[in-house]
């Protein structure tokens, strides 16, 4: 009967130790040396694919690596800000005014109607004077967004 229990606890904890030893990974972000990776559940790294993480997309490469600015794939251009996320609306970079769809993020080109003037949005942009989308920190530490107009050229 001695022998059964040892026996029986020596079982229990090779199945405790066993149980401990599987690895098991947390989805989520990874800060490293050389920027941003999204790792799935299953240990592996997002790569050439989109997340979408709390309302909002990201974009990692082959390297794995989170990007930020100009992104192109699948011939659709799209615009990543510092913080990787997406840009959907009317947008100024670089002094050009460009309108990404606030639905699919893609940059969008043609004629736009927007607040009672008809804007024709090419690959480089729009001319100088259109409305764009800002972000501004409150003293507060709270962020704040809106519609500017930028600065007509040539005039």
């Amino acid at each position: 009967m001695r022998k059964r229990k040892y026996f029986i606890g020596a079982v229990l904890a090779m199945a405790l130790i066993g149980a401990n030893s599987v690895t098991s990974f947390a989805a989520g972000w990874t800060n490293t040396s050389k920027g941003w990776k999204y790792q799935w559940g299953d240990g592996s790294y997002c790569h050439d694919s989109w997340v979408h993480y709390k309302d909002h997309w990201y974009y990692f490469g082959s390297d794995q690596l989170m990007r930020t600015g100009w992104i192109q794939r699948d011939g659709t251009w799209y615009f990543a800000a510092d913080s990787g996320e997406l840009q959907g609306g009317i947008m100024n970079i670089n002094n050009n005014v460009y309108y990404f769809d606030t639905t699919s993020c893609k940059m969008n080109k043609g004629y736009l109607s927007y607040d009672g003037h008809i804007y024709n949005f090419t690959e480089n942009g729009t001319e100088g004077g259109k409305p764009y989308v800002y972000t501004e920190w409150n003293s507060n530490g709270t962020v704040r967004r809106g519609v500017k107009f930028g600065p007509v050229k040539g005039g």
